[in-house]
């Protein structure tokens, strides 16, 4: 068993691989099957394959908001699952007031509120997963 690193999205991993196969008086023996399958490589050993050259992200420009977006609704950031509903339908909030906690990639984010107002709707309810660009709830 070999033991490698590898880089999945900037995450790294330690991964155990095994070689699939015995080795038969200096030759390698696959498990193969005949139905039609023709595996005149598979006793030959292949050279290792290169990753592909990342590609560097290019910066966003910044996109325009759909039509059915309003000025007062509160849009989820990323893709997640709500934790908690700090607010109520009709309550107040105060600029910077913790509105929703959304739990996305097993982080916790606060999602505040822009400006004071009254919350008009609440969109989303604790355990919903939502998607990026998603509406939590609409203050007025």
């Amino acid at each position: 068993m070999k033991k490698f690193r590898v880089e999945v999205d900037g995450e790294e991993f330690i991964v155990n691989v095994e070689e699939v196969g015995s080795e038969v008086n200096g030759e390698i023996a696959a498990n193969t099957s005949n139905a039609g399958s023709q595996s005149s490589g598979a006793n030959r050993k292949s050279a290792p394959k290169k990753a592909a050259p990342k590609h560097k992200k290019q910066p966003q420009k910044e996109m325009s908001a759909p039509a059915d977006i309003g000025e007062g609704d509160i849009l989820a950031p990323m893709p997640g699952s709500i934790l908690e509903i700090n607010v109520k339908k009709g309550g107040s909030v105060s600029k910077g007031d913790v509105l929703v906690v959304l739990e996305a990639m097993k982080m916790e984010n606060e999602i505040t509120a822009a400006e004071a107002g009254t919350v008009k709707d609440i969109k989303v309810r604790v355990g919903d997963s939502v998607d990026a660009e998603d509406i939590l709830l609409v203050i007025e």
